[in-house]
């Protein structure tokens, strides 16, 4: 079983990654956020693990899925490159937050996960909370 309650990799291709700045850490940064914000025990017993990947460029097919006997949710969710580049630090949180849930009410979550009070949870955090968590 993980003893971490979230955990993180980003996918990046056909893109400089000096051009994303910042932002190229920003899933790690988001899982600090997490960690430090959220207690997946307080949604259910049915998740206690979620694992989460942006893929900016195509890379291949994002894909999500859920293992019970481990009680993991894996997120893979598509970004689109030009916006990562583009966009503000801010913009990036944002749209990263916005994609993570897509990417969870497409998934066939377990009984037991309260998916409205997680997203309402995390719908609130803002990116100033990113700043100070990491």
């Amino acid at each position: 079983m993980c003893t971490e309650q979230f955990s993180n990799f980003t996918y990046i291709k056909e893109i400089d990654l000096e051009s994303l700045g910042d932002k190229f850490n920003m899933s790690y940064r988001l899982k600090l956020l997490l960690e430090e914000a959220l207690q997946l025990s307080d949604y259910g017993e049915a998740i206690q693990h979620i694992a989460f990947s942006p893929v900016i460029g195509e890379v291949f097919s994002p894909e999500s899925r859920y293992d019970p006997s481990r009680k993991k949710l894996t997120l893979e969710f598509f970004m689109d490159p030009e916006h990562a580049v583009s966009c503000t630090e801010s913009e990036f949180f944002y749209a990263m937050l916005h994609a993570f849930l897509q990417a969870m009410e497409d998934s066939r979550l377990p009984d037991g996960f309260d998916f409205e009070a997680f997203k309402e949870d995390l719908e609130e955090l803002q990116f100033e909370q990113l700043q100070q968590a990491a």
